[in-house]
């Protein structure tokens, strides 16, 4: 079974002055300077340093994963000085596998870059780049057979209902490294089993669902998968998924399970006064809750992957949300732009295709703002439209 650690105190952080300061995560280094509006706030590379001891883990049968769950823009990881990974995008979920590489101590450094570049996109828009470790950092110690991990930063599962009636068809997907057989379980609201199944590509029926209605009633299933081996879990991981059906008709608008459902809401950032956008799980849960007290039943997230936090209250609240890609304003030419686009893109619907409250996947925004239009910037459109 997999444990989870937060790396969260006791980072030693190198800011632009050049001098070295104690930090906890969540942090930026643009909490002051990023919000004045002048936007002239300091770009460049920050470095993130902090010890821990290895976990106690059986090397014959277990692995251990370090999770980033935001790193704005470019993050460098170096584990014991040796340089273990490099991630472009500052808004989505990475893991590296390190088991091999621990030692008794082990010193974690992450080299943080938020400077003007010409391949990682956001390029050039009307919001601060917040520099530094925005989101958690986690130690996680799983069997050698465990749903996969290193997917685009996805959950290793992938949960599709289809209406059928007063049913529900429940495509479950699983993907997984080394051995086991996948037990699925779906779980009512309360606790209640209500289907059961084997394989990593199964589907179930849920007799009589109780569909997810928006804010009206939000009802939320539970998936419960299993790795087996030998009668034994290996491993095991609960994701939350609502059942509805939605369309859009270009005269009448939007319709949520059959219902015409219009939508009236806000556009959402991820940062506050004096926090920049290194918040906390509280912090997003009242955001919500205020998006919700002002009577809103949609939110449009600008203009990037939120936090796994705020889609998961979306999922809870209700809201029917706009999830896009900071592809903005400046269409830069090129395959190394191209190709970033096309994996965050990538790593957006991978990351939270099981979320109820997505309805939308946007592909870009304002992007002639400062960009002429072409084919090459038509192409990559056509691209990342096909790729959805």
């Amino acid at each position: 079974m997999r444990s989870i650690a937060k790396l969260m105190q006791d980072w030693q952080f190198t800011g632009p002055d050049g001098k070295t300061t104690l930090v906890e995560l969540p942090h930026t280094w643009n909490a002051k300077d990023g919000q004045d509006g002048g936007n002239d706030y300091w770009r460049g590379t920050c470095t993130y340093s902090t010890t821990f001891a290895a976990p106690a883990f059986d090397a014959a049968s277990q692995e251990v994963w370090l999770q980033f769950e935001g790193v704005n823009s470019s993050a460098k990881v170096l584990l014991n000085g040796r340089n273990i990974c490099t991630h472009d995008g500052g808004y989505s979920t990475f893991r590296v596998h390190v088991s091999d590489l621990l030692a008794k101590d082990n010193q974690l450094t992450v080299e943080v870059d938020n400077s003007i570049n010409d391949r990682i996109y956001p390029q050039k828009a009307d919001f601060t780049f917040y520099g530094g470790i925005y989101r958690d950092i986690s130690l996680m110690v799983v069997s050698k057979n465990h749903f996969t991990l290193d997917y685009f930063g996805g959950p290793g599962i992938r949960i599709t209902p289809t209406v059928q009636g007063a049913d529900a068809s429940v495509q479950v997907t699983t993907w997984h490294d080394g051995e086991g057989e996948v037990s699925i379980e779906l779980l009512d609201a309360a606790g209640n089993t209500v289907a059961t199944g084997k394989g990593p590509d199964i589907t179930l029926t849920i007799f009589n669902a109780h569909l997810w209605n928006g804010v009206k009633d939000p009802y939320l299933y539970s998936c419960k998968a299993r790795l087996v081996v030998n009668g034994t879990v290996e491993d095991e991981t609960t994701t939350r998924f609502g059942v509805r059906s939605f369309k859009v008709d270009p005269k009448k608008g939007f319709f949520l399970n059959g219902k015409s459902y219009p939508l009236h809401g806000v556009s959402r950032h991820q940062d506050r006064l004096y926090k920049g956008n290194a918040l906390s799980i509280d912090d997003h849960y009242e955001d919500a809750q205020m998006i919700k007290e002002v009577g809103a039943n949609t939110i449009r997230l600008a203009h990037y992957q939120h936090s796994q936090d705020f889609y998961n209250a979306c999922d809870s609240i209700g809201f029917a949300v706009w999830a896009e890609i900071p592809f903005i304003s400046v269409f830069k030419p090129g395959e190394d732009a191209h190709a970033h686009c096309r994996r965050e893109m990538t790593e957006l619907i991978i990351q939270n295709y099981n979320h109820p409250s997505i309805m939308f996947w946007g592909l870009s925004n304002e992007i002639t703002a400062a960009s002429a239009v072409n084919e090459d910037l038509l192409e990559n459109h056509r691209l990342l439209n096909e790729l959805a």
